[in-house]
């Protein structure tokens, strides 16, 4: 077999047909064809219910945990403060998120003041005693 000239060890011309020496010469952009797909969306107004039905089923389910949490948060000045006061914060605030703002900030309030109660009063009680 006569070599060429422009031989290289790396020339698969010969060897695999739908190859060519300058195939990697040419770097067109795929970025067309490989993005995603652009997040802009048109603004449809015959969805307008929906998105109102939605709001208020999620405030009715903020209410709903606001007074659970509420109700956890006055257990927790006569039963296990420093469990139902932690809970009562932390459902208090998902409640806050969910729009009840007044239910959360009452029970997140009425949480944190029985837990504090319990690990500073306690402590102090049995000091002086």
């Amino acid at each position: 077999m006569e070599r060429r000239p422009d031989y290289s060890p790396h020339d698969d011309t010969e060897t695999r047909p739908g190859y060519h020496q300058d195939s990697h010469a040419y770097n067109e952009e795929m970025s067309a064809e490989l993005a995603a797909p652009s997040s802009i969306q048109r603004i449809n107004h015959s969805d307008r219910p929906l998105e109102e039905e939605a709001v208020r089923k999620t405030r009715s389910a903020g209410h709903a945990t606001g007074w659970a949490a509420l109700v956890i948060a006055l257990l927790s000045w006569f039963v296990w403060p420093v469990l139902l006061g932690a809970t009562a914060a932390v459902v208090g605030f998902l409640a806050y998120r969910q729009g009840a703002r007044g239910l959360g900030i009452w029970s997140i309030t009425l949480g944190l003041i029985a837990l504090a109660t319990y690990l500073v009063l306690i402590p102090i009680y049995y000091a002086i005693t």
